[in-house]
């Protein structure tokens, strides 16, 4: 039963990896493209299309998930000034990425166990 539990969740990370914003597993390497004072559309060639886009304090902040190995999908915002629209910074919100995974947690069951006592004449 395990088997194809761990089955489901391999194919449903690779399916995800592929279709997840950001451009799949791997991505948070491609901050390292970033620089500051890039266009909104240069961003959008490196990273792709943003999950969420939000205005706050006066800036323009885009949220992706980008994957990063042994690790899985870590929330990345970019800020962009709202008067120029250039990107000013990026980071990773390390306290949501607990709080997901918090969360994945406790949608698995608790492991039982039970024992089983057999005897064979």
């Amino acid at each position: 039963m395990y088997k194809s539990l761990y089955l489901i969740i391999l194919c449903f990370a690779l399916i995800s990896g592929c279709a997840g914003t950001g451009g799949g597993l791997g991505s948070v390497s491609k901050t390292n493209q970033l620089v500051p004072g890039m266009a909104p559309n240069d961003v959008k060639a490196v990273l792709g299309d943003p999950s969420q886009t939000n205005f706050v304090a006066n800036k323009w902040v885009w949220k992706y998930s980008l994957h990063e190995y042994w690790k899985g999908w870590v929330p990345y915002y970019l800020v962009f000034s709202k008067e120029t629209q250039k990107l000013e910074a990026w980071y990773p919100n390390e306290a949501e990425y607990i709080e997901q995974q918090q969360l994945w947690l406790q949608a698995f069951p608790p492991t039982q166990e039970h024992d089983v006592d057999i005897k064979v004449k």
